[in-house]
C-alpha cells in the first residue's frame, strides 16, 4: 500500500513539475509588458529575466523561457563597454515565478514625461 501510494505521489508531483509555464514579454517603462505571452518550460530548463539598465537607470526587461540552445545563466552586472549597458539576469524554476510587475500607474507615466520633457527642455537651452 505505502509503495502504490509514493508511486501515486511520484507520479502527480511529475505531471504537476512538467507544466511549468514563464511569462515571455519585453517590458519597457510606463508601457509595461509589450506582447505579453506565456511559454512552456522545457524540462531541466528555468524561467528567465534580464534587467537591462544604462548607469543605473532601468531601460528594459526580457522575461523568456530558457531553452536548450540559450539556457539561463545568472549574471550580475555584467556591462557592454561600448553601449554602457549593465545586464542582470536571473533564473528561476517555479510556474510564472519570473512574473512582470503591475502596469505602471497614468499618473506616473505623466510624471516622467513631464520630467523628461524638462531635461530635453534644459539640454536645449
Amino acid at each position: 500500500m505505502k509503495g502504490l501510494l509514493l508511486l501515486t505521489l511520484s507520479a502527480l508531483l511529475l505531471c504537476v513539475s512538467a507544466d511549468i509555464r514563464c511569462h515571455s514579454c519585453y517590458k519597457v517603462p510606463l508601457l509595461g509588458c509589450m506582447d505579453r505571452q506565456s511559454c512552456l518550460l522545457e524540462p531541466g530548463q528555468k524561467c528567465l529575466t534580464t534587467n537591462v539598465y544604462l548607469g543605473k537607470m532601468w531601460l528594459y526587461s526580457n522575461l523568456r523561457c530558457g531553452t536548450s540552445k540559450e539556457p539561463c545563466l545568472e549574471a550580475f552586472n555584467q556591462t557592454n563597454q561600448k553601449l554602457g549597458l549593465t545586464y542582470n539576469t536571473t533564473c528561476c524554476s517555479k510556474d510564472s515565478c519570473n512574473s512582470p510587475a503591475p502596469r505602471p500607474a497614468p499618473a506616473l507615466a505623466l510624471v516622467f514625461l513631464t520630467s523628461l520633457a524638462g531635461v530635453g527642455l534644459w539640454l536645449l537651452h
